[in-house]
């Protein structure tokens, strides 16, 4: 150890000394400034109003290798390439859609009941938490009050800012949490268990808020892990719908054929009446592979779907979170004793 480096550390040390002795010469002062922090300490913790925990988990369900085997197989035989594929999940697509604005934004703006009082979740939370006092100081949002479009699309300049600062304040001060739940072992993986948390001071709309965050995101998640194999089932149900229609068309024009016939001699009514037999089994044809091809992308849309299925779902009465009356005391006791400290100890140095 170089000398310098001795020497500030024996300073250091001298320092801490000094300001104990400092601090046991003044026990008095800071014994009656930590019963006084104490009981503000108290004062504090039962006027303070608790949050609300709610909190909801679930599990995700997807297509595994051997369902996209199965898959392969059948499509294989019914003459269709590439209708599979595996679209898994994984936490980092979970936790991003779960805290997207687009996703959050939706839910803020679903109806719900707090208090007695339907109205949107946005204007619930506003009113919980009073913001409406601090928008006195942005210019820009000088006369809003509520949100009047719950749609993300038709919303204002006022309503998409205030909307940036509710979004924000959920993400940052981790008043909404996402969690997911990993496998034990060697290597870390999701085993698709996620757990969403939201705390508020109103019980109603911790609730509220988290039931219809699941249902949206189980919903947009569906929706868009389906969406290729839904357009594909579609497509294909469309052209079988419309076969058909043809092959019944046929059949019944081939029947007003053979009515017309029936008995003729005339060569021109047969000829009629066979083009039209060969176009119902030529349709009919078409119509089986169709169908069949109805039945691979319908088995494909089926094992393409995630199965959202609940764990937990947040109940009346919610846990409460608030700070112990216990823990207060002592927080507000070392607090207000240390700030008493530093005071005394800037007025031994610097009297003036």
């Amino acid at each position: 150890m170089k000398e310098n480096e001795y020497i500030s550390i024996v300073r250091i040390f001298s320092y801490l000394i000094n300001i104990c002795k400092f601090a046991i010469s003044k026990f008095k002062i800071l014994l009656i400034s930590a019963l006084v922090g104490g009981l503000l300490g108290l004062c504090l913790s039962l006027f303070l109003k608790p949050n609300y925990q709610a909190k909801l988990s679930f599990i995700i369900n997807e297509n595994d290798a051997v369902s996209s085997f199965n898959l392969s197989s059948i499509s294989s035989l019914a003459g269709i390439a590439g209708i599979g594929g595996n679209t898994s999940v994984n936490e980092d697509k979970m936790i991003f859609l779960a805290t997207s604005r687009s996703l959050l934004g939706e839910t803020l703006l679903d109806s719900a009941i707090v208090n007695g009082k339907r109205d949107l979740i946005a204007n619930h939370y506003l009113d919980v938490y009073k913001m409406q006092k601090g928008f006195s100081n942005d210019t820009s949002l000088i006369g809003f009050t509520y949100f009047n479009h719950n749609n993300l699309l038709n919303l204002s300049y006022k309503e998409n800012k205030v909307l940036d600062k509710i979004i924000k304040i959920l993400n940052e001060t981790k008043q909404y949490i996402i969690d997911v739940k990993k496998k034990s072992g060697i290597v870390a993986q999701w085993a698709g268990i996620v757990i969403l948390e939201f705390n508020s001071k109103n019980e109603e709309l911790s609730k509220q808020l988290i039931d219809n965050l699941y249902i949206n995101l189980s919903n947009y998640y569906t929706n868009k892990t389906i969406k290729k194999q839904l357009q594909n089932y579609n497509l294909i149900k469309k052209r079988a719908d419309s076969l058909q229609v043809l092959l019944y068309d046929k059949e019944l024009y081939g029947a007003e054929a053979f009515d017309r016939t029936f008995k003729s001699t005339k060569m021109q009514g047969k000829i009629e009446v066979q083009r039209s037999r060969r176009d119902i089994e030529m349709i009919g044809l078409m119509y089986s592979e169709v169908i069949k091809n109805l039945e691979v992308a319908k088995y494909s849309l089926d094992n393409q779907t995630p199965v959202f299925q609940l764990i937990d779902s947040p109940t009346y009465p919610l846990k409460i979170e608030k700070l112990g009356k216990l823990i207060s005391l002592i927080l507000g006791s070392i607090l207000f004793s240390l700030l008493t400290l530093v005071y005394l100890l800037i007025r031994k140095n610097y009297p003036n």
